[in-house]
């Protein structure tokens, strides 16, 4: 075949570079808020970004090695892999595999150091893109790499009890854990919050009860440890727990996780919710014991297999919260639903209305849109925004939400049920999209042929929306029987008990937490099923038995489809009422009252015991713009009330953050917020101007608010409405930058326990070391062996290794060890307030974790100042920053992984794109 436009990697990299700097300098940034870059993350991309590599845009999926064989596979639909090619790695003959039907990419050329192809269906046709031969390794006998850490063995056979000459088992592990790694995250984080909504604390572990619960007792032996035979040891710690979990239940602060303690005297309806919660929190501090620590040796301990073996009434209490929430879900759900079901049976001539029904429940419960590839929302938007301006008019507003359910709806049904090829197409060319440019421009050409079919839907479902004509539907009787979704209701025995488990957790995120979690976990879960399905496909058939503690994957088909209902099913849930005493407390402290204040002041100012129509205002403002704010419960439960008021004081603090807020934002803030706006004021004043009313807020400004105001009064309400959604959005950036900055350092530490186990087996110098002792002995002794050491990054960079040993010298084992207990312990965030005002210099959330962190550290201990932390402590008193050598000495527990610790170290690299588009 001739070679045609073929572009070199660098000329086509240099290419696309050159056009998205062109196009740059036309397009103005309006991002949102930028949020440090990690696991959880939020920050926004850049306006115009490549958004993957040219090998993924052109089709390309993966090149597997298998012995002397290699095979190339290419997207398929959805996520699942399409083999193409088998290729002899001696002499570099191939063999399509796939039929031409289902092939999606042309395999050019291969040779010894690259592998040339081209896309089939996208990707500038035409063009053929080079990627690099994987098995070209000068001097090494196996075509397969090894990898830097020299673990791959060992992990192999903790997986699959062998060693393979492949590559495709290790990439396998590597999304296991990955998964492992964001539960690591997540799981840190529900622990913290769990022990701060105690409200006490001084130390590091901060009084951590979390950290004794286990789901190998029972709930009998948890509240009464003497009748077990348990070590004394061990009944001690029980019981202080079991004290700590009773004063948890008594703040009432269990409420913002939407879980409701029953008003009853019915002692056994209250001792079945204690019950239940102890379960919740028992099977936590478990998954939180099984991703921080090495437990490969423990069966009962495996993330992955504890749940089917501890005691069943823990199973019993996943199997009540799963049932609950589809029995909400479920009961009455066609005539929960029948305006919008009568309006489409009447629209949708074509459907059966029990087919209809049926649809719009996949639709509204199952979520099944949003497993198509795109979104019909963004299309829906694009069909609007460019020719249903109309539908846009404020006479729609009280039915807005109603009508764009119903047009998303048809749109749902056009693509799931009449032209399946249509949504395939489109998902490939989106696919094949390298920037978020080309990718609206994909949305904009679909949605312009959308809108001449379903202009005349659109119109009708608009006809539809008056009051009159939904309030006649809303009192019509339904003729039919809730008995048609029996096939498709869910329940609780539809679910793994992993997947239930996964769901328990989502009780205590937020939705952009569960919205991350989830979609992380599927997508984990998906590349696995498709790595086995590959393994046993009769082309590679290469062996795939997992070990005892992974038999969970066999079943990942299983479990995606799964996890994906548990994400269409778990939401955010409101704050209980039983917890509204303490609530309206941490409002009215975080607005700027006295935190001693006493709970029959709180019921005067509020009027909480009187009643009476128009005297609720206060109370029902506080209510519906602090406690039902999802960052106002964000804060609390990360932060403390008292101590975010005192933070806010600090304006330089706050302007920090008001400065990462996009220009167009302040604008409006500043538009909303000040009383008489000078609009012609520059940015800088205006973000000043709003620091300075952060900083100054107070309770009296909002006490007078009147809840049914008009005139002035209306317009003060909303000014108050604003200056608090300001107030509370910018503290709710710094608190989560930071808690996102410290989940780099829980990964961190979550890969080290995990390695120390890996690098015990094969390092006999290690056998007798226990790293709790000494969070340095890993990478202390990978640097001692030398040469004898499997870890090439630091065989091979005999000055890199030498840096670190440097590191690990200016450390000791009690410093690192408390290190890996503040961020164990989300140190940072909790002592924030006691000493972020002495920084000189805001500028990063790295400077002021590090900053904040290395005072933790340095902090005196009974008096007595440890002689190792008094240069630090002095650099850091006199120069008001964090002292870079004392954050590479924290890391050197992580010296054993260059790239890692050279992340975590250097302000520079520890998020790329956010310091390369600031500086």
């Amino acid at each position: 075949m001739a070679k045609k436009n073929k572009m070199k990697p660098r000329e086509l990299r240099e290419a696309q570079k050159k056009a998205r700097q062109l196009k740059a300098a036309e397009i103005k940034n309006d991002a949102v808020p930028a949020i440090a870059a990690m696991p959880a993350a939020e920050a926004a991309a850049p306006a115009v970004e490549k958004k993957k590599s040219s090998v993924k845009a052109a089709g390309m999926k993966s090149i597997l090695v298998s012995e002397n064989k290699m095979y190339i596979t290419s997207f398929g639909k959805g996520n699942s892999a399409v083999l193409e090619y088998e290729v002899d790695n001696n002499d570099y003959n191939k063999t399509q595999l796939s039929s031409e039907d289902n092939s999606n990419i042309e395999l050019c050329d291969v040779d010894e150091v690259n592998i040339t192809f081209s896309s089939k269906h996208g990707f500038e046709s035409g063009v053929e893109i080079n990627t690099s031969n994987p098995t070209h390794r000068s001097g090494e006998s196996s075509p397969v790499r090894g990898d830097m850490l020299g673990l791959k063995s060992e992990l192999e056979k903790r997986f699959f009890g062998k060693t393979f000459d492949d590559n495709i088992h290790i990439q396998l592990i590597y999304n296991i854990l990955d998964i492992e790694k964001i539960l690591a995250v997540y799981v840190t984080n529900i622990v913290y919050a769990l022990n701060n909504m105690l409200g006490e604390g001084g130390d590091e572990s901060h009084d951590d009860f979390m950290g004794y619960l286990s789901a190998k007792n029972t709930y009998d032996v948890f509240t009464d440890p003497d009748e077990s035979d348990l070590s004394k040891n061990i009944k001690g710690n029980i019981k202080k727990s079991l004290s700590k979990f009773n004063d948890l239940l008594k703040t009432k602060r269990l409420g913002y996780f939407g879980l409701e303690e029953p008003k009853t005297k019915d002692k056994r309806v209250s001792e079945a919710y204690k019950k239940r919660v102890y379960h919740m929190l028992a099977i936590v501090g478990q998954i939180r014991q099984s991703v921080f620590h090495d437990k490969s040796n423990e069966l009962d301990e495996y993330l992955y297999s504890f749940i089917d073996i501890i005691d069943s009434e823990y199973r019993d209490t996943l199997d009540y919260l799963v049932d609950e929430r589809f029995d909400s879900i479920n009961k009455g759900f066609v005539q929960g639903n029948k305006v919008n079901i009568s309006l489409l049976i009447d629209m949708m001539k074509g459907y059966e209305a029990d087919d209809i029904i049926r649809l719009y429940y996949d639709f509204i419960v199952l979520k099944s849109q949003k497993n198509l590839g795109f979104s019909i929302k963004k299309l829906r938007e694009k069909m609007l925004d460019e020719y249903g301006f109309r539908f846009k008019d404020k006479q729609y507003d009280s039915v807005r939400s109603k009508m764009y359910k119903l047009m998303d709806f048809l749109l749902f049904c056009n693509y799931y049920r009449n032209d399946i090829a249509a949504g395939e197409a489109l998902v490939r060319k989106l696919r094949f999209s390298m920037t978020d440019d080309e990718k609206e421009g994909i949305y904009a050409d679909e949605a312009e042929k959308l809108w001449g079919k379903f202009r005349n839907d659109f119109e009708n479902i608009a006809d539809h929306m008056n009051g009159d004509v939904i309030k006649e539907l809303g009192k019509a009787d339904m003729d039919f029987d809730e008995k048609i979704l029996d096939s498709e209701k869910k329940n609780a025995s539809d679910l793994l008990y992993f997947s239930k488990m996964i769901y328990m957790l989502t009780y205590f995120l937020d939705g952009k937490e569960i919205n991350d979690l989830l979609t992380t976990l599927i997508s984990k879960f998906d590349n696995i099923k498709e790595f086995l399905k590959i393994m046993k496909s009769s082309a590679v058939d290469v062996e795939c038995e997992l070990t005892a503690g992974y038999k969970l994957f066999n079943d990942s088909q299983r479990i995606t489809n799964e996890l994906f209902i548990v994400k269409n099913i778990a939401s955010m849930r409101k704050p209980a009422a039983s917890a509204k005493l303490t609530m309206f407390r941490d409002a009215l402290t975080i607005l700027g009252i006295d935190d001693k204040i006493t709970d029959d002041r709180i019921s005067e100012i509020l009027k909480l015991k009187e009643k009476g129509k128009g005297i609720h205002g206060l109370r029902n403002f506080i209510t519906n713009n602090v406690i039902e704010s999802s960052r106002f419960v964000y804060l609390i439960k990360y932060a403390n009330a008292q101590k975010i008021r005192e933070v806010a004081e600090n304006e330089k603090v706050v302007m920090f953050v008001l400065g990462g807020i996009p220009d167009t934002q302040i604008e409006r803030y500043y538009k909303s917020c000040v009383e008489f706006p000078d609009m012609n004021s520059s940015l800088e004043a205006k973000r000043s101007e709003l620091a300075r009313m952060i900083k100054n807020i107070s309770f009296d400004d909002f006490k007078n608010v009147k809840q049914q105001a008009k005139g002035r009064e209306n317009v003060a309400k909303e000014r108050a409405k604003a200056v608090i959604g300001l107030y509370l959005t910018v503290m709710y950036l710094l608190v989560k930058n930071l808690v996102n900055v410290n989940a780099r350092y829980v990964i961190a530490i979550h890969c080290l326990e995990r390695d120390f186990g890996l690098y015990k087996e094969i390092i006999p110098e290690l056998a007798s070391k226990n790293l709790k002792n000494d969070y340095r002995i890993l990478s202390q002794t990978l640097c001692e062996l030398c040469d004898k050491s499997p870890n090439l990054f630091l065989k091979k960079n005999e000055r890199l290794r030498k840096c670190v040993e440097v590191d690990i010298n200016n450390a000791d084992s009690s410093m690192t060890r408390k290190y890996r207990n503040c961020i164990a312990h989300l140190t940072v965030v909790r002592e924030l307030k006691e000493y972020i005002g002495d920084i000189r210099t805001v500028d990063s959330y790295f400077s002021i974790y590090h900053y904040v962190m290395q005072r933790c550290i340095t902090k005196r201990e009974d008096d007595k100042k440890q002689e190792e932390k008094i240069k630090f402590e002095d650099d850091l008193l006199k120069n008001h920053g964090y002292t870079k050598d004392f954050v590479k000495a924290l890391n050197s527990p992580f010296g054993y992984n260059i790239p890692r610790f050279k992340n975590l170290s250097i302000e520079q690299l520890f998020d790329r794109n956010e310091y390369l588009t600031e500086k």
